[in-house]
């Protein structure tokens, strides 16, 4: 059911990617969970765009991260903003987004106990999650139309074994301009 709620939710940003899109961009950059936790996020956005200072993106990204004596996570999202340009090239940006986030444990070895108190070998597949997130952001637009940002993110994680778990998360990077009308 998690499966189809992501892939339905990649599907209906692209579909309204195709409808309102006036700047298409591709990035990447650092995803540090818990701001330590080195990954890469790698984004695909649609920018529909109201005035030189207001646009609305739709932000679809794709990441992991890796926590050496806990977890890797791997996760897809989508994101619905709003972002407000300065006539310097500066930009303020808010977003929410809804997706899920994967998580295999960082471990050699998993075991696990049974009913019966036998000790087994187990998986190291932890659980796929709902992953709704807030994130703001800043940046600057460059004269070519690509974008510098930096984006701290707070998400949660539903359920998280039996309960959620609230996770910070920072990332920065770049975003080359595929098209602008």
């Amino acid at each position: 059911m998690k499966k189809i709620i992501i892939i339905s939710a990649i599907l209906l940003a692209f579909g309204f990617a195709g409808k309102s899109q006036n700047n298409q961009k591709m990035g990447v950059g650092y995803y540090g969970n818990m701001l330590t936790y080195p990954g890469l996020v790698f984004e695909y956005e649609s920018e529909q765009v109201f005035s030189d200072k207001a646009s609305l993106p739709i932000r679809t990204d794709i990441g992991f991260y890796y926590h050496k004596r806990f977890n890797t996570g791997v996760f897809a999202n989508v994101n619905f903003g709003y972002r407000r340009y300065l006539s310097s090239g500066l930009f303020l940006e808010e977003s929410i987004g809804f997706g899920a986030i994967t998580t295999f444990l960082s471990s050699d070895e998993v075991y696990e106990v049974d009913d019966a108190g036998n000790i087994n070998e187990a998986s190291k597949y932890a659980a796929t999650d709902f992953m709704p997130s807030i994130t703001l952001g800043a940046g600057y637009k460059m004269k070519s139309g690509n974008l510098i940002w930096i984006r701290p993110q707070a998400f949660w994680q539903f359920p998280f074994r039996s309960s959620s778990l609230y996770t910070f998360a920072l990332q920065a990077g770049f975003s080359y301009t595929l098209k602008s009308n």
